[in-house]
């Protein structure tokens, strides 16, 4: 005589969905990752993002060499040669590679292929996670490249000065991954921006005032509150030194996390 307990009957439902569920999920990311792939401005854009962030990282660290024998001895103190060296990873890589994410979701709604997507893909959130996940996946290992050239480039300009630092450095190697995990996670964002506004020039504005206009703008706000503003945390992000009014590294990834997850939720409710 065969007993068939609650336990079993709970638990094969359970499995099959989660089988069925699977290759759905992969068939969502390999469709992404073949629209991202085969578009050539994907590359260009990655390109792009690449020499302009390289290149002022170059030119900040080179101001910073020349404008040295006028610093106080606080401002020399609290220089963070690997900050700025990373710079314009965190600013100009983050806004135009996270423009990724946000081209992802709008150039479907602006061509109406958004509506075939679904047709073949009916679970949207699904599709809206496929398109973060691949967009974070493609962002990831170009900005870790850039950060790793742009450091450095960014210390041998260093070198005239003696102010040069090396991977060894406490700090150093978890400021270069960090830096590529930051824009990662605002690329993750813009996703969400795109779900949530489906227009690209809209979106990408409001991307750009978030970050560039957070940084900007945010010195208005409370240092309490300022701190957990996107574009302060990027800095925060990349900062060996640490200054008041940045958060510690670790929490900056944090935050940047939240504002990706909570974007990314909001948006699934709208597309």
């Amino acid at each position: 005589m065969s007993v068939t307990t609650y336990a079993d009957e709970v638990e094969v439902p359970t499995a099959t969905a989660m089988s069925a569920r699977s290759p759905k999920i992969r068939r969502a990311l390999k469709a992404e990752w073949t629209k991202m792939r085969t578009l050539p401005a994907t590359w260009r854009t990655a390109v792009i993002a690449t020499a302009i962030s390289i290149s002022l990282g170059i030119i900040l660290c080179a101001s910073q060499v020349h404008a040295w024998s006028s610093m106080t001895a606080q401002q020399r103190q609290s220089f963070d040669p690997t900050a700025c060296s990373l710079f314009g990873i965190v600013f100009v890589g983050a806004v135009v590679l996270a423009g990724l994410g946000v081209r992802a979701v709008t150039a479907e709604y602006v061509t109406g292929m958004i509506r075939s997507t679904f047709t073949a893909m009916p679970t949207r959130r699904l599709v809206l996670i496929a398109k973060a996940a691949v967009t974070a996946a493609f962002v990831f290992p170009v900005t870790l490249l850039a950060a790793f050239v742009s450091f450095e480039a960014g210390q041998r300009v260093f070198v005239g000065k003696d102010l040069q630092v090396t991977l060894g450095n406490p700090g150093v190697l978890r400021a270069v991954v960090f830096g590529a995990l930051a824009v990662s996670l605002i690329s993750i964002f813009a996703v969400g921006l795109g779900g949530l506004i489906h227009h690209t020039a809209a979106a990408t504005t409001a991307l750009v005032l978030v970050i560039v206009g957070g940084v900007t703008l945010g010195q208005l706000l409370p240092v309490g509150f300022r701190q957990y503003v996107p574009g302060t945390a990027l800095q925060a992000a990349v900062t060996v030194n640490h200054s008041a009014g940045l958060l510690q590294p670790g929490a900056a990834i944090l935050v940047l996390g939240i504002y990706a997850v909570v974007t990314l939720t909001a948006a699934s409710f709208r597309v």
